[in-house]
């Protein structure tokens, strides 16, 4: 790049294509996100064309730039991810760190009804988890958070066997559905 117009030839050609990249790429920016992501990288390609650091380019310009609008989408929503210190027992002292999504995961907690903002599903999802009983954390936090498999969870938590522990999960996560629905009407 040589001036400033080539640049903004560049930036104003690809931009729809980038965009789309975006959308299809990361589901879960917003349309308004990937305007950012853009506008951000287009700064950083600047700053580094204006710092001489694309003396010498290793791949296309387009290539540079897109993997520029990657790690700043990532950044941006590895900042948006929530953890949630959760206590297992109902005492309090034994609680771990989860991410929400995990969280989600293992209560099975779809909302496709309508578009929800991420802090309104965690606040509900931080809700029902404050409110479920310690075997109830135990088994799904085990189970989906852990990793550990039902006969594992069975010997852990002094059940029956493998299919005794599935069968008090599946009831949990059909509580736990149930209430997040309800939940989520009321918001």
């Amino acid at each position: 790049m040589n001036n400033l117009s080539q640049l903004n030839q560049f930036l104003s050609e690809n931009k729809q294509r980038t965009l789309l990249y975006l959308k299809k790429t990361f589901p879960a920016l917003s349309g308004d996100d990937s305007e950012d992501v853009y506008q951000d990288s287009s700064i950083t390609l600047y700053l580094n064309i204006l710092n001489g650091k694309l003396t010498t380019l290793t791949s296309s310009l387009y290539t540079y730039f897109l993997r520029i609008c990657i790690n700043l989408s990532l950044k941006m929503l590895n900042k948006r991810s929530r953890m949630l210190t959760v206590a297992i027992d109902d005492g309090g002292t034994e609680c771990r760190t989860i991410p929400y999504d995990a969280l989600e995961h293992a209560m099975q907690v779809n909302d496709d009804s309508e578009p929800r903002l991420l802090e309104d599903k965690q606040n509900l999802v931080e809700t029902i988890v404050g409110d479920m009983g310690e075997q109830c954390r135990r088994l799904l936090i085990g189970r989906y958070v852990e990793g550990l498999s039902w006969s594992n969870i069975a010997k852990k938590y002094g059940l029956a066997n493998a299919d005794t522990a599935k069968s008090i999960a599946c009831r949990y996560r059909k509580k736990v559905r149930e209430k997040y629905q309800s939940l989520a009407e009321r918001v």
